[in-house]
C-alpha cells in the first residue's frame, strides 16, 4: 500500500474490499487503475522561439523569459539518461532553488552523486502499479532498469526537447542536420518521474504510478509538469481518469500540466488528453528536407528524401514482385 501526500491513496485491494471502502463516508471515489501508452535540433527555431537577441524577436521568446531560468519542470515519462550533454549543468548555473524539496533516488545503474546536478535536480521512479498489472519487472516483455534510468529513450527525448541545455555544434543524426541542440527552456531545472516502463519493447504507464508521481511532484515543488502519454479513444470520463485528477490538483496549486495530443489520426476525435485544466500540445510539421538523388538505369534522376548517409550502388527492386499478401 502506498499513502500519498495530498491527492489520493493508491493500493491493491481484494475484489470485495473495494466496495467496503467505497461506502465509507470519508471516501470520495474508488476506481480502477488503467494503463496508458507513450505517445530535432531545430524544433524551437521553427516555432519562432529563437535564441537570438535581435530586437525584432517577439515578446515571450526564450530571451525575454530568461530561457526558463530556475523554473523546475517535472517530466513524467520513461526516465532519463543522465550522461547526455543535454542534462549537464552549466558553469554559471546558480544553486538549486531553495524551494526544491525533492530528491534523487538511487537505483540500478543510477547513482545520485553522479547522475544529479544543478540541472537534473531530481529523479524518482514508480513501478508498483506496473508490476501489479504485468508482473515483476524484466519478466514483462523486455529488459529494464529498476531505477530512473531510461531504457526506452522516450523520456530522455521529451526531457531534452523541453529543457535540454544548449549543446553547440555537436548534434546531428549520423552527420545529417548538424547544429545546436537545445530545449525550449534550456536554463530550466529538470526533475524526472519515471512512470512508464518497457512492455514488449513499448512503453506502458500505470495510472496508479502516475497519480503517485503527481503527488510527489507537487510536494517536491515543481512549477510545471510535462506528460507525453495518454489513452486511445474512447477516453475515460475526467472524474475517473487519474491523469486528469492529478492534473486538476496540480492546477489548483498553480502548477501547469502539459500533455501530448497523442499519435492517433487522421480521423477526428483522436486527441488523447482533453482535460480543460491542462495544456494539450499537438505535433507540428518541420521546415527541413533531407534530399536524396536516385539514378535510374536510363540515367534519369529522381529526387526523394532519405536518412541514408552512405552511397548505395545496388539496383532497386520492384516491391510488388516481392510482396506477399498477409
Amino acid at each position: 500500500m502506498v499513502h500519498l501526500k495530498s491527492v489520493s491513496l493508491t493500493s491493491v485491494f481484494k475484489k470485495h474490499a473495494k466496495y467496503i471502502i467505497a461506502d465509507m463516508e470519508e471516501v470520495i471515489s474508488v476506481f480502477r487503475s488503467e494503463t496508458m501508452q507513450l505517445h530535432t535540433t531545430r524544433s524551437w527555431d521553427f516555432l519562432g522561439l529563437t535564441l537570438s537577441s535581435s530586437s525584432t524577436s517577439p515578446e515571450g521568446t526564450p530571451l525575454q523569459l530568461a530561457y526558463g531560468d530556475d523554473i523546475i519542470v517535472g517530466v513524467f515519462d520513461t526516465g532519463i539518461w543522465p550522461e547526455s550533454d543535454s542534462f549537464q549543468e552549466e558553469p554559471r548555473m546558480r544553486p538549486i532553488p531553495s524551494t526544491w524539496k525533492g530528491g534523487c533516488a538511487r537505483g540500478e545503474m543510477f547513482e545520485p552523486e553522479k547522475a544529479c546536478n544543478r540541472k537534473l535536480i531530481g529523479a524518482r521512479y514508480y513501478l508498483k502499479g506496473f508490476e501489479e498489472e504485468y508482473g515483476p519487472l524484466n519478466k514483462s516483455g523486455n529488459p529494464e532498469y529498476r531505477s530512473a534510468r531510461d531504457f526506452l529513450g522516450h523520456g530522455t527525448h521529451t526531457a531534452s526537447t523541453a529543457v535540454g541545455s544548449i549543446v553547440k555544434n555537436n548534434a546531428s543524426f549520423f552527420g545529417l542536420a548538424p547544429g545546436t541542440a537545445r530545449g525550449g527552456a534550456p536554463r530550466a531545472r529538470l526533475a524526472v518521474y519515471k512512470v512508464c516502463w518497457g512492455k514488449d519493447y513499448d512503453g506502458r504507464c500505470s495510472e496508479a504510478d502516475i497519480l503517485a508521481a503527481f503527488d510527489d511532484a507537487l510536494h517536491d515543488g515543481v512549477h510545471m509538469i510535462s506528460a507525453s502519454f495518454g489513452s486511445k479513444p474512447p477516453l475515460l470520463p475526467l472524474f475517473i481518469s487519474q491523469a486528469s485528477i492529478g492534473s486538476f490538483h496540480a492546477m489548483q496549486l498553480g502548477v501547469s500540466v502539459v500533455f501530448s495530443a497523442g499519435n492517433e489520426g487522421p480521423d477526428p476525435s483522436q486527441v488523447s488528453n482533453v482535460a480543460p485544466w491542462g495544456i494539450c500540445v499537438a505535433a507540428s510539421s518541420v521546415d527541413r528536407m533531407f534530399p536524396t538523388r536516385i539514378i535510374l538505369d536510363n540515367k534519369l534522376f529522381v529526387m526523394g528524401e532519405s536518412f541514408i548517409t552512405t552511397p548505395i550502388k545496388a539496383k532497386l527492386a520492384d516491391a510488388t514482385t516481392y510482396f506477399v499478401n498477409g
